[in-house]
């Protein structure tokens, strides 16, 4: 009997990001988006967002940016629900009923723009002079990097500011070589966020604060690099993980552990950047930009298997991967498959 979570889904041109949420696949392929049933692999709609661009989807709704608007899309049907023009391709957040996006402003670096969900009217916006990273919200609180160090918590409700961590705050140095700040995710009420350095490393770090109180609850010295930040180039290689955050830099991913920052550090064949990490039985997977996706042991570090990505063209990106009903899914060129974890065996075959 054949193995009923095993599937191939045809896409036009290189996936170069995926997501699974409630048992439907979301594969961004260059400007279009897809939605594929997690059973069966059937296509189930596709968009055109005009650019391409990163999405997250909440609630029942897509929202995906690109092409100059951040659009909100029924998971269900496909169909667009609102569009909003003047947001840039960076990952919006969602919570309490409102979408957060960041836009460019004609008079400073960039423009936070808060939506009402349902009909994406702007609620209110905040213009700042230093560029603003992609936002993270709780839907009662915003929280928004800044590339000036500073790192800000402001209220959902009108914009007016909570607490705020100053550049100083995280290196006495900071000001003078330090760069901006990125959230990477937020959990339990606990905010990860990463240091971005002008120099090079030790000064490079992800913390963890308390989301309410802006309380720094741990400091790790660690590697994360971005990349270039070009949306065809997929998303940057961090995410949320069982105990803890990933983060990635070129040939390496680091779990940190929630409660102190503990570091585990997963080291790939060769030193290229890798796609956001997942952890799937046991292990750490991610793809790199060399064309293969890696499995590591989570406890030991010893690398478990390696598969070639062998259709991907060159300078594509790192493949995508995701968790779907106990298998790894990757996102390939032409194609969205499942990879046995235990094995790296790819099916269908």
């Amino acid at each position: 009997m054949a193995d009923p979570v095993a599937w191939r889904a045809e896409v036009d041109g290189t996936v170069i990001r995926l997501a699974v949420v409630n048992d439907t696949v979301f594969a961004g392929c260059g400007p279009q988006v897809y939605a594929f049933d997690a059973v069966t692999g059937a296509e189930l709609w596709r968009i055109d967002t005009g650019t391409p661009g990163p999405f997250r989807v909440a609630e029942g709704v897509l929202y995906a940016t690109g092409g100059g608007h951040v659009r909100a899309v029924d998971v269900r049907t496909g169909g667009e629900r609102w569009r909003f023009r003047g947001a840039i391709p960076m990952r919006p957040a969602v919570a309490g009923g409102r979408v957060c996006v960041i836009g460019d402003s004609p008079r400073w670096g960039r423009t936070l723009h808060v939506l009402n969900a349902r009909n994406g009217a702007e609620k209110w916006r905040m213009e700042a002079d230093p560029k603003l990273a992609a936002p993270a919200t709780d839907g009662d609180l915003i929280f928004v990097g800044c590339a000036d160090g500073a790192l800000l918590a402001l209220r959902g409700r009108n914009g007016r500011e909570r607490w705020r961590i100053e550049p100083h705050h995280w290196h006495p140095d900071w000001p003078e070589r330090g760069g901006g700040i990125e959230v990477l995710g937020l959990t339990d009420g606990v905010l990860y966020l990463a240091g971005l350095p002008y120099d090079p490393p030790p000064l490079g770090f992800v913390a963890a604060v308390d989301a309410r109180t802006g309380q720094e609850l741990w400091q790790t010295a660690a590697g994360y690099d971005p990349g270039a930040g070009r949306p065809d180039e997929g998303d940057p290689p961090a995410a949320e993980a069982p105990g803890g955050v990933c983060v990635g830099e070129p040939g390496l991913v680091t779990h940190l552990a929630a409660a102190d920052g503990r570091p585990r550090g997963y080291r790939f064949t060769e030193p290229t950047r890798c796609s956001p990490p997942v952890m799937i039985a046991g292990l750490v997977c991610a793809g790199t930009a060399g064309q293969l996706i890696e499995a590591f042991d989570a406890a030991t570090g010893r690398r478990e298997w390696v598969v070639k990505d062998v259709l991907r063209p060159e300078n594509s990106g790192p493949p995508p991967v995701a968790v779907c009903r106990g298998r790894l899914l990757v996102g390939g060129h032409r194609r969205v498959y499942h990879v046995d974890p235990r094995t790296g065996a790819t099916f269908p075959a």
